[in-house]
């Protein structure tokens, strides 16, 4: 008899069924998982249910429409388990042996927490978390739009950090509090939906963190720090050379959004 699922990950993916699967391998075969795969792009569904078609712990939802990131979570929670921890997650991350038990410790060690921010090691090789320990400024927020409204000043900005735009916070001890952690895996503990956590969050890409951190902070809930459960990004499904100016592009409404939402918020 199988264990039933202790925590859902729920994986989304746009072109990247060969990324999930690397993913759903690494958690482990006898992890407690429950993991759902939102098939963002026309194909990957069929690609998707061939590939798991084993697995007994996979789900995949057609969601071929492309509604994005964020919003392919907001689809799917009719289909899972408000009880259990959430992950959203990119496809193209690794998770390290122990990564699900270090998860659901962290759950059941803060209590207070509606994120939990794991390790997430990039490419150039740095936790690309904590991520952010207090919100960004209305200014600063501004002035990325400004940078993004021009794809090749965008691109030039990403290529000096080779194609990596995601900052990086250094000497932050393990279950500190923080503002927001990395959006590329978001860990919502229980709390987050019992005490009415949205998800519709109205872009497609990008700034989910914020969105998260901000969901947490007016709810009173914690975003803590989780070192110990580590996952590795390879970050090539969004920010790879071809792509940034469509990237670019793409974040300037969200930032000039945020950067209304960051005056009125007194960020």
């Amino acid at each position: 008899m199988s264990t039933p699922p202790a925590l859902t990950w729920v994986v989304v993916s746009y072109g990247g069924v060969d990324d999930a699967r690397g993913l759903v391998a690494s958690l482990g075969a006898d992890a407690p998982v429950d993991v759902v795969l939102c098939a963002n792009k026309p194909g990957d569904a069929a690609a998707a249910r061939t590939a798991f078609a084993d697995d007994t712990r996979v789900r995949v939802l057609d969601f071929e429409d492309n509604p994005g990131y964020l919003p392919a979570l907001h689809r799917a929670l009719p289909e899972l388990d408000p009880a259990l921890p959430l992950v959203l997650s990119n496809c193209d991350l690794v998770a390290d042996p122990g990564c699900v038990d270090a998860l659901l410790a962290g759950v059941a060690e803060f209590p207070d927490a509606g994120w939990l921010a794991p390790s997430v090691i990039g490419s150039l090789g740095q936790d690309q978390n904590p991520n952010l320990l207090s919100p960004p400024g209305a200014r600063w927020l501004r002035m990325l739009a400004a940078v993004h409204r021009v794809p090749a000043v965008a691109d030039v900005m990403l290529l000096r950090r080779e194609g990596h735009s995601s900052r990086t916070v250094d000497g932050v001890a393990p279950g500190t509090a923080v503002f927001a952690g990395h959006g590329s895996c978001v860990v919502l503990t229980p709390r987050y939906l019992a005490e009415g956590g949205r998800t519709d969050y109205p872009f497609a890409l990008f700034g989910e963190e914020l969105w998260f951190g901000s969901e947490c902070a007016r709810l009173g809930l914690t975003v803590r720090y989780l070192p110990s459960a580590v996952l590795r990004h390879a970050e090539h499904v969004a920010t790879g050379r071809r792509r940034r100016g469509h990237v670019a592009r793409v974040k300037y409404e969200g930032l000039r959004w945020w950067a209304r939402r960051a005056a009125d918020a007194g960020w």
